[in-house]
């Protein structure tokens, strides 16, 4: 039997909650950008795929505070090192939190979300969760940690889930 950790669970809970094997914790709760540490492991680049407005789902409506049919920017990307995805991520973007100098964060196309939320003013991060499932049906199972950030006084959500293939990289 897996110990409870390792089980999948549909719901985020608050990262401090959970007991997780040393290096996932490590990865997990680095307050530092994503991007960089990743960067240090080979040649780092971001793959765009899902890019709209659309509504969020529901659990990501309430850690925003966004009303039931209210539209965000949604954002899909994979991370790529070396070629190889290590991380798959989901960023929640609400239209309201693209206005003035955030407006530049709807259109990162292959550029990266981390590096722009650590560039001057620093984004503040003001709650990290975390889950063992699957960002997408066709992925295997793994850990996902999910950021609420608040960039220039406005919030968005980030969730990025750390594929198989990362361990293999770092450990």
């Amino acid at each position: 039997m897996l110990p409870a950790a390792l089980h999948p669970d549909s719901l985020w809970r608050p990262l401090e909650q959970l007991v997780l094997p040393p290096i996932i914790r490590d990865w997990m709760a680095d307050p530092d950008s994503l991007t960089r540490r990743l960067s240090r492991y080979g040649a780092f680049r971001v793959v765009p795929g899902f890019h709209a407005h659309a509504v969020p789902k529901a659990d990501e409506r309430q850690l925003l505070a966004l009303p039931a049919r209210q539209v965000a920017l949604i954002r899909e990307v994979t991370l790529m090192l070396d070629d190889t995805p290590v991380v798959a991520a989901r960023s929640v973007l609400p239209v309201g939190s693209l206005t003035g100098a955030n407006r530049s964060l709807g259109h990162m196309g292959s550029r990266s979300l981390g590096l722009e939320l650590y560039k001057r003013p620093l984004c503040q991060r003001d709650q990290v969760w975390a889950r063992r499932g699957s960002p997408d049906q066709d992925l295997p199972l793994c850990w996902g940690r999910q950021s609420r950030f608040i960039k220039r006084g406005a919030p968005l959500l980030v969730a990025e889930y750390f594929l198989p293939a990362l361990w293999e990289k770092v450990g």
